[in-house]
């Protein structure tokens, strides 16, 4: 070793980047933001419950996306041959209790509203719906109301009853 202190240096940085690199894993191995759940029935019957959960909670649907329709349209403009949905919508809704604790926590928690509750069956496969939602990640000290949130997605999908 001509330079030791430049050796120890660049090993130094190396075991860092490993240790940054193993960390960035590990946290995404537990903690998968994508939570999806599996039902047989009827595409349109359990969109409709979750419709009528989300309203039964005095909540307003702010939006509702029919996402297979602009996806299985534009698909072949982008070389795309076969549809990855038969049916997907995506309804975006918000808690005005719940955004209000969110916003006066951190005022960037305004980007978690609204929240979304996918609905979809995959092409060929129409006997199994997939209900999926997103767990947010909200500025720290904000970890209670964002497990609020997750509680009211959670309860939104149990009322929707199939």
């Amino acid at each position: 070793m001509l330079y030791p202190e430049i050796d120890r240096l660049i090993l130094k940085q190396l075991l860092l980047c490993a240790v940054i690199s193993l960390a960035s894993f590990v946290t995404y191995a537990v903690e998968d933001p994508i939570v999806t759940i599996e039902v047989n029935g009827d595409f349109h019957e359990v969109a409709n419950n979750i419709r009528g959960a989300i309203i039964g909670k005095g909540i307003n649907i702010a939006h509702e996306l029919p996402a297979s329709e602009m996806l299985n349209r534009t698909g072949s403009a982008y070389g795309y041959k076969a549809n990855t949905y038969s049916n997907a919508r995506i309804f975006e809704f918000c808690s005005a209790r719940l955004s209000q604790k969110l916003s006066r926590q951190n005022p960037d928690n305004i980007i978690l509203c609204p929240f979304t509750i996918s609905i979809y069956t995959l092409a060929g496969e129409s006997d199994t719906v997939h209900v999926a939602y997103r767990k947010p990640v909200g500025r720290p000290g904000s970890e209670e109301i964002v497990k609020e949130v997750v509680e009211l997605i959670i309860s939104i999908i149990e009322d929707a009853s199939w």
